[in-house]
């Protein structure tokens, strides 16, 4: 079990007062051996039986030296540990100074829980919107101490095992993820179980089922979650209903995310994170449909829908950091979902740090087609936003905006969500595909053979019974892929039919096997 924060504040003394006497005990083993030695060559004995003896007292010092040589090696290592655990103290007491600075959050020194304080709900938006930011740091700094914790707890462990004569202890599992698997193998994906929505622990303040969650990096650096449908409840239709939903997100340095107070209200509220245009044939619903980033500018498609998630169609926002009113749609950016001018309803894509141009990889919301490309060059001088600029993939080269784009998937194959990034300078997508009912990974040295190749598989739908999703998170490598993929069990055959609905850290290393 990990340590608390209140452990942590109190560990130092308790370990100086173990060192001192590991110190003591190795002492007196010296002082004994010393003493032997002092007496054998003060004694008289003569013959056999005073060789006996002699023999019989150098080895019992001899004793007392190992005693006191590994005592002495043991109270070193609880030395350091007892530096480091001070040192630690006093990181923890700068991690609650800073949550009390204001604005303020509490802290719960026996749990870890990390709340906005109790005058929240009469603060401005600006206060409340850093009071959520906020906490997303404060648990992300506490993370990083419990781990630090643990590991000096390991330390502290071996050292009283030498102390003791035992054999050393293994290391805790809670201090390295991988210490009990080891590495991540060639191709291999590991799932650390749900970090927001059902079953995860703590997940999002106040939100107690969610989907998706893709992270993207403000302007000023700090950076939010997009949740989907999310609900207050831990499970799918539980009240109140937020549409979509931006939350404050901080990553530990194991990578885990920790999420802060929604910045964004439920349906109906003045500050819901997405406005619903006139123009969006009857869309009563909103969601995220993928993202792309120019610069320090970041562009989200929302989709709108209707009835069942049946898509009406789809335009783009600035995500800027206002989340004090709904993000409204970028010019020339909407498109319906079917007929006359349709364009893809769900998109995702990066600038190349190469050639300076956007390559965008495109399908539908309903998971009704495959994936198509799009190549947008904002060195020219080209509008973004504008869909109708984007120059389609078409088999041989980037064409025309009004070309037909060609699926760059093989027939019949569908795929859903899409997450498509540049990692360690190669073009990396991860998303689901319908047709295998997987999420999957794939890595190429050119955007434009993506889809060729073999995926390797992030999400196995036979392990974890309807995931989607797939949200390649910040600070990714191909060793070490950090995705966000989804889960939504609407299984009616069991007792709680959409009881399951959350998003799940799988961690992938894209190297395939040789």
């Amino acid at each position: 079990m990990a340590l608390t924060l209140q452990e942590l504040l109190n560990w130092p003394p308790e370990i100086g007062d173990l060192g001192k006497a590991a110190h003591d005990v190795a002492t007196n083993h010296a002082d004994s051996a010393d003493f032997l030695r002092s007496a054998m060559q003060a004694s008289d004995w003569d013959g056999e039986s005073g060789d006996t003896a002699r023999q019989a007292v150098l080895s019992t010092a001899g004793d007392h030296d190992k005693q006191a040589e590994r005592i002495k090696a043991a109270a070193t290592l609880i030395d350091t540990a007892h530096q480091e655990a001070d040192a630690l103290a006093n990181k923890v007491k700068d991690i609650l100074n800073f949550a009390a600075e204001a604005p303020a959050v509490k802290v719960d020194l026996a749990t870890g829980e990390v709340s906005q304080p109790a005058s929240y709900d009469y603060m401005d938006a600006e206060t409340q919107t850093k009071v959520s930011e906020k906490i997303a740091e404060v648990k992300a700094r506490i993370a990083d101490a419990i781990i630090e914790g643990d590991r000096i707890d390991d330390e502290l462990a071996k050292a009283i095992a030498k102390a003791s004569g035992l054999p050393e202890p293994a290391p805790s599992a809670s201090t390295l993820p991988d210490i009990m698997l080891g590495p991540l193998k060639r191709g291999e994906a590991r799932n650390l179980g749900p970090v927001a929505g059902t079953g995860s622990d703590p997940g999002i303040p106040g939100i107690g089922a969610a989907d998706l969650g893709e992270v993207v990096t403000l302007p000023d650096g700090k950076q939010v979650a997009i949740f989907g449908d999310a609900f207050e409840g831990d499970h799918v239709g539980a009240d109140p209903h937020y549409r979509s939903v931006a939350v404050p997100v901080t990553f530990d340095s194991q990578g885990r995310p920790h999420y802060g107070v929604p910045l964004t209200g439920p349906k109906g509220s003045d500050n819901e994170l997405f406005a619903i245009p006139d123009y969006a044939l009857g869309a009563d619903d909103t969601l995220p449909g993928g993202t792309f980033t120019v610069g320090k500018d970041t562009y989200m498609m929302v989709v709108g829908t209707k009835n069942n998630l049946e898509p009406t169609g789809s335009w783009l926002v600035k995500v800027t950091g206002d989340f004090s009113k709904p993000l409204q749609p970028v010019p020339n950016s909407w498109a319906p979902a079917a007929g006359e001018g349709a364009r893809p309803t769900q998109i995702s894509g990066f600038q190349s740090s190469q050639d300076g141009k956007i390559y965008i990889v495109a399908d539908s919301f309903d998971r009704s087609s495959g994936v198509t490309m799009y190549q947008v060059d904002p060195n020219q001088g080209t509008d973004v936003g504008n869909r109708g600029t984007w120059r389609p993939w078409t088999g041989a080269g980037f064409g025309d905006p009004n070309d037909a784009p060609v699926m760059m998937t093989d027939r019949g194959v569908k795929f859903g969500e899409l997450s498509f990034q540049q990692i360690d300078g190669k073009p990396v997508l991860s998303g689901f595909n319908g047709s295998t009912g997987n999420v999957e990974l794939r890595v190429a040295n050119d955007p434009t053979q993506i889809m060729q190749g073999v995926p390797t598989t992030v999400v196995d739908s036979r392990a974890v019974p309807q995931p989607y999703g797939g949200f390649i998170m910040p600070g990714s490598t191909l060793d070490n892929m950090n995705i966000l993929a989804s889960q939504w069990n609407s299984d009616q055959r069991g007792p709680n039919p959409g009881s399951v609905y959350n998003s799940q850290q799988v961690i992938v290393n894209a190297n395939r096997p040789p």
